[in-house]
């Protein structure tokens, strides 16, 4: 097959095939041989091949026209094209002149009993008549060959013309192919196309019946939201009325803050003013403060004497070698009964009389001393630098007067933890006018001539502590390596106090059986500003527990306790002939005499403020030592010193 078309049979010759004999009838042999009419025997005979060659024609044909027609019907299938059109055309006129053909020829003489019934064939041996037959059919074939070499030579041209028909019709039906498997690809494209468009309008429907119902749910919602509208407008109508009264409220009230305003601006010059008279007025009491310290000396000397213990009333009386003026509080007078070295007579006593800034009997208490130097405690905060220490003879109560006891009750507490709550008290109350203060706090000790740091632990006491000043223009000193610590409140200090004293050098000596064998100093710094006033000032408390003197034949004192006697005693006589130079006035003061009036330089000097408690002991056997005291004591009481000036910046 070619191109869908069945390729034709090939046609069998209409010619006689040679060798071919016709049958003859059986016939008795010894039957002579019959003479039939020659006309009628040609006849017969070519009436007999024509009419088999009119049978085996129109087989002949049939193939051709089946072709033809089996082409017409792709031909047709595959478009109609032109070509196909002529194809089928050419291929039936062909079948039409075939079958025309079929029936004009005669048909075929009868076979068996009815020929034989008719004319009858020749007799073998009529050779003659035989040629004569033949003859005359090769002339009649003769002819149909013509006519048929005339037919072929038209259905070749016919074939020709069918043939080009046929191979146009194949290279279209090619581009048809093609077409048609482009057109197969872009259906199949189309056809995803449309499966895609189908999920989509799925997704579509879908995505419409819930906008539907969402339609449908709003719908419910704005029909509650209008009966909402409808209420919010009553409502609203209701606000309105509101707001213009308020609006009305608001202009009033504008007006009156129009004059709050007015009224906030006088207010506001008058507090300038007021804050300028308390800034005046708090100057001013500093100022006379200042001067009522100065009119009692910016060096005093108070003096204490300690009451006897519970286990020395049994060993002595009384104190009847302390006297105490009852009129006098300033004066105290020391008796001494001698008696003759010749005949035993008695003589009058001999009496010490003293007089100090004020003297503290043995039943006055921690408050009634410490109310004496709240007013010094205040200069400190003012911005001056103010000094505080005790001093006396080992067990003269010197601790006691400066820390207090052990449980640090509110009743005994001793200076320090009294001057640091007065401090941090009237802080606070300075914040209303302006005023806002830090504090910086240290604590340490001066043992043998070496400074030791109170507030950490004894093994890391491994670096020396050295005193320096903060810049060579500045005579302002300060301790490198000592801890400085930030307190914002009275508890914080009363923290550090217990820190130092559990780290502080004691010993037991003859004399005492806890006795401090170094001098304790804490200090307490305070910066204050004054923003609006722009002012700043700068001072520094100092409270400093001395150890106690203590003469060598009655202490006894041997090995570590015989240096730590001679360093303690070494650096008391030290501080007396700082205090005798500046009294005198001298150019030249030994601060670095000692590490104890080196680092009090500045609290020694004219722009600070000194106050000593010189602490006696009540006992008849200590008469010597107290004399001892009370006598450096009045000599620091004689020294005048310049005026204390306080440090701003």
């Amino acid at each position: 097959m070619d191109g869908g078309r069945a390729a034709p049979r090939k046609a069998s010759s209409r010619l006689p095939v040679p060798g071919l004999r016709l049958k003859r009838p059986a016939v008795d042999e010894n039957e002579p041989p019959r003479r039939e009419h020659p006309k009628r025997a040609r006849y017969s005979l070519g009436t007999a091949k024509r009419g088999a060659m009119s049978v085996v024609l129109p087989q002949q044909t049939e193939a051709p026209a089946a072709s033809a027609h089996r082409g017409w019907r792709v031909a047709g299938h595959r478009g109609s094209s032109r070509a196909g059109r002529a194809v089928a055309a050419a291929s039936a006129k062909v079948l039409s002149r075939q079958q025309a053909l079929a029936t004009t020829a005669p048909k075929p003489a009868p076979s068996g009993p009815a020929a034989a019934g008719g004319e009858r064939k020749r007799a073998p041996w009529d050779l003659k008549g035989q040629v004569n037959d033949l003859r005359a059919k090769v002339s009649v074939l003769k002819e149909k060959v013509q006519g048929l070499d005339s037919e072929n030579r038209a259905l070749k041209q016919q074939a020709e013309g069918l043939e080009q028909a046929l191979q146009q019709t194949t290279a279209r039906n090619g581009e048809l192919g093609t077409q048609a498997g482009s057109l197969a690809l872009e259906l199949q494209v189309w056809r995803d196309q449309a499966k895609e468009s189908l999920q989509r309008l799925s997704e579509l429907l879908a995505r419409e019946q819930q906008l539907e119902e969402t339609v449908e749910s709003q719908r419910q919602v704005i029909g509650e939201l209008e009966g909402v509208k409808k209420e919010m407008e009553e409502a609203n109508r209701g606000l309105v009325a509101q707001l213009d009264t308020t609006e009305a409220q608001r202009r009033l009230a504008e007006e009156a803050l129009a004059q709050q305003r007015w009224e906030n601006v006088e207010l506001r010059s008058q507090m300038a003013e007021q804050e300028k008279r308390v800034h005046e007025s708090e100057m001013q009491r500093r100022c006379l403060h200042n001067m009522v310290q100065e009119l009692k000396g910016n060096i005093r000397v108070f003096c204490r004497v300690r009451p006897l213990l519970p286990c020395e009333k049994q060993a002595q009386k009384g104190t009847g070698h302390l006297r105490f003026p009852p009129d006098d509080n300033q004066t105290l007078v020391l008796c001494k009964a001698e008696e003759s070295h010749v005949g035993r007579e008695r003589k009058d006593d001999i009496t010490y009389e003293f007089n100090f800034d004020r003297v503290f009997p043995p039943l006055s208490s921690q408050e009634d001393v410490f109310e004496e130097i709240a007013l010094l405690v205040q200069s400190a905060l003012d911005g001056y630098h103010v000094c505080i220490f005790a001093y006396g003879q080992t067990g003269s109560g010197k601790t006691y007067t400066m820390e207090g006891p052990e449980d640090l009750a509110p009743g005994t507490a001793g200076m320090i933890p009294r001057a640091v709550q007065q401090i941090f008290q009237a802080s606070r109350q300075m914040e209303a006018k302006g005023w806002k203060y830090q504090f910086t706090a240290n604590f340490l000790e001066i043992y043998n001539e070496s400074l030791r740091d109170l507030l950490v632990l004894r093994p890391e006491r491994s670096c020396e502590l050295e005193i320096k000043r903060v810049n060579p223009n500045t005579e302002e000193l300060h301790v490198p390596n000592l801890c400085y610590i930030p307190v914002a409140s009275e508890g914080e200090v009363l923290k550090l106090l217990q820190t130092a004293k559990a780290n502080r050098s004691v010993a037991r000596t003859t004399l005492n059986e806890h006795s401090s064998r170094s001098h304790s100093l804490f200090q307490l710094h305070i910066e204050g500003q004054n923003a609006n006033q722009d002012v700043r000032t700068s001072s520094v408390l100092s409270l400093v527990d001395l150890a106690g003197s203590e003469r060598l034949d009655k202490s006894l004192s041997k090995g570590d306790r015989l240096k730590e006697t001679q360093a303690i005693n070494s650096s008391l006589s030290n501080l007396g002939l700082v205090i005798m130079a500046l009294s005198n006035k001298e150019t030249h003061v030994p601060y670095r005499n000692s590490k104890l009036t080196y680092l009090l330089q500045n609290s020694l000097g004219g722009s600070s403020k000194m106050l000593m408690f010189v602490n006696i002991s009540p006992l008849e056997e200590n008469f010597a030592e107290s004399l001892n005291s009370l006598r450096f004591a009045r000599k620091v009481n004689e020294c005048v010193i310049g005026t204390a000036q306080t440090h701003r910046k």
